[in-house]
């Protein structure tokens, strides 16, 4: 099957956005083909978009095929593509697994309302956990290096009793945080793409919030990740996102996928149950 697709980047988290509008999957196998135009072009996630009823929608697919319930900077990506391609206004929303979401273009940022963090608990000293459309475990710290992140990352995404005892048996997103002179710095180890990213949205929402209400640092705050800044921003108790997004031109891809697959719906439950800590 041959796919068109453009790839794009929010901050260095890079995605290919699949329009369905144009190249419909909808018979196909969504993870098959995500997992195999990301390592064909080296990207972080597939976003797929559509239109139903006039609506705009989004799905987001990690790079080994996991499809996940939000992605800040994939959002970020599918708002400036929508606003180019398919809707006239600066200011509207998009449907998302994690329910719908008001975006807004200003000029050269793009900004998403993540909605609420919820089900926020401290786990262990410095270590925090809160949900911002996924779920992100947060370490408070001094700075780390990517190395260093990447092996205490992977070791807390696979911490059975850790992952269960926050109701996210499927593995939880790490992100290792420091104050800087100008905000706090951020590190993200992402399920799905099993390594440290760029940047991460819904990470540095997370990040953003645990810092506030632990480190006393007041929103809105600059997260600093290796691909760049994001501004996070509080409103009525919601959490948003902005910065720059930037096309990387129009790719083609081939996924060997002849017959849909059955797969069961995201279901991201909470669970009651003990720690027994790092």
């Amino acid at each position: 099957m041959r796919i068109k697709a453009t790839k794009m980047d929010g901050c260095g988290n890079s995605f290919l956005v699949v329009d369905e509008m144009e190249t419909p999957v909808s018979a196909f196998d969504r993870a098959q083909i995500a997992n195999a135009l990301a390592t064909q072009h080296d990207t972080d996630g597939i976003l797929y978009v559509d239109q139903q009823l006039g609506i705009s929608t989004m799905k987001i697919f990690d790079c080994d095929g996991t499809e996940e319930t939000m992605c800040g900077n994939g959002l970020r990506c599918a708002t400036r593509y929508f606003r180019d391609t398919h809707v006239t206004s600066n200011v509207f929303n998009i449907l998302t697994g994690d329910g719908m979401k008001e975006v807004v273009v200003h000029g050269d940022q793009v900004e998403v309302n993540l909605g609420e963090a919820r089900y926020y608990q401290q786990i262990d000293h410095n270590l925090h956990f809160v949900f911002t459309g996924v779920p992100h475990v947060v370490v408070i710290g001094s700075e780390i290096n990517s190395e260093a992140a990447r092996a205490l990352g992977k070791s807390l995404r696979y911490d059975k009793s850790l992952c269960e005892y926050v109701g996210h048996p499927e593995g939880v997103n790490v992100n290792f945080i420091w104050r800087t002179t100008e905000g706090i710095s951020v590190r993200t180890y992402e399920v799905g793409v099993e390594d440290i990213t760029q940047s991460c949205g819904t990470g540095s929402a997370a990040s953003a919030y645990v810092a506030a209400k632990i480190l006393g640092t007041t929103l809105p705050i600059l997260t600093h990740s290796l691909g760049g800044n994001l501004r996070i921003s509080e409103n009525g108790g919601h959490l948003s996102i902005c910065g720059p997004t930037r096309y990387q031109g129009k790719v083609i891809g081939f996924a060997n996928t002849a017959r849909p697959k059955l797969t069961m719906p995201i279901n991201y439950r909470q669970r009651s149950v003990t720690w027994a800590g790092m």
